[in-house]
């Protein structure tokens, strides 16, 4: 470091215009003091040497020294920054599972009845109940529809399907080829209605028996009566269908009139369905629950009906 003396009172000091101590000027060296080289002043104060304004009388000391007074206020700047910043690693992410889509099960039997009237002279009141079956999904599984005319009987027809049609098919089909004149025979799913007499009754095939159990795939048969005609259709593949109709509505005995009124179309589900029994038609209103049905068959004007599930 290139030190000075005033030549005023002999204090040593860095290099200033005035002397720290007697302040006087500095502006002349003490007489027999060698001046500074040129080079020494440059090499004493690099700052100075640039030509920087206002630095060319700070000593190259101080420079360092606020130089690394700098540097250690940036480190401490940057090892602070690294301690307190905050992570971004969380770690793996949760396994994402798949909710199980929602479903409605629909499974149940929906039913309803309404009073309508049958057309004539003079017209009378009469009974319409229907009611349809369906599996989880919706779709329909079987359906049914009562009319009761007071005083006439009535008519009903329906059909469900079941798992073991075709053992069924092979039990009826052998009592049958056993008594080709008639057999008494267990036809459990019809529901009669309450105007349909309790009698024994005996059946005889009219379309569908073969030789022998096993080549029969398909029955309709008929019981042996002279007032109510009752029909059943069995089928191996378990489609099972009835008609029953009072003497007032019978017409058609030993030919299939069962076909003409069971006629469900291919996956029929609430969410529309056509011409199920009779002229049965509807569609489901998924809020309520509720099936909102038209019935036009056996007899009197159209109805409209709404079917709940029980």
């Amino acid at each position: 470091m290139a030190w000075v003396t005033c030549p005023h009172c002999g204090f040593t000091q860095i290099p200033a215009a005035r002397c720290l101590k007697c302040k006087k000027g500095l502006d002349r060296l003490r007489e027999g003091e060698p001046a500074a080289p040129a080079g020494a002043a440059t090499g004493a104060n690099p700052a100075a040497a640039a030509g920087l304004p206002g630095l060319g009388s700070i000593p190259r000391a101080y420079l360092l020294g606020f130089a690394a007074l700098a540097l250690a206020i940036i480190t401490g700047v940057l090892v602070w920054g690294s301690s307190t910043a905050v992570t971004t690693d969380l770690g793996p992410p949760p396994a994402s599972t798949t909710p199980e889509p929602w479903t409605l099960d629909l499974t149940g039997r929906w039913q309803g009845k309404i009073a309508t009237t049958i057309a004539g002279t003079p017209s009378r009141p009469a009974l319409r109940e229907m009611f349809v079956e369906t599996d989880r999904s919706g779709n329909v599984v079987g359906a049914g529809v009562t009319l009761t005319d007071p005083g006439r009987g009535g008519a009903g027809a329906g059909y469900l399907t079941v798992p073991d049609g075709g053992r069924r098919v092979r039990e009826l089909a052998s009592a049958l080829i056993a008594s080709p004149a008639g057999a008494s025979l267990t036809l459990d799913f019809i529901p009669y209605a309450p105007w349909v007499p309790r009698r024994d009754r005996s059946w005889r095939a009219v379309e569908g028996l073969r030789r022998t159990p096993d080549e029969t795939a398909y029955l309709l048969l008929e019981s042996r009566e002279p007032d109510y005609l009752i029909q059943a259709g069995v089928n191996a593949t378990g489609f099972l269908s009835y008609l029953y109709l009072s003497p007032a509505y019978a017409s058609g005995r030993g030919t299939d009139a069962l076909s003409k009124v069971i006629h469900p179309g291919p996956e029929s589900s609430l969410r529309g369905f056509r011409n199920l029994v009779w002229d049965l038609s509807g569609s489901a209103d998924f809020v309520t629950l509720q099936v909102t049905a038209t019935i036009s068959g056996p007899a009197g004007s159209p109805d409209r009906i709404t079917l709940r599930r029980q």
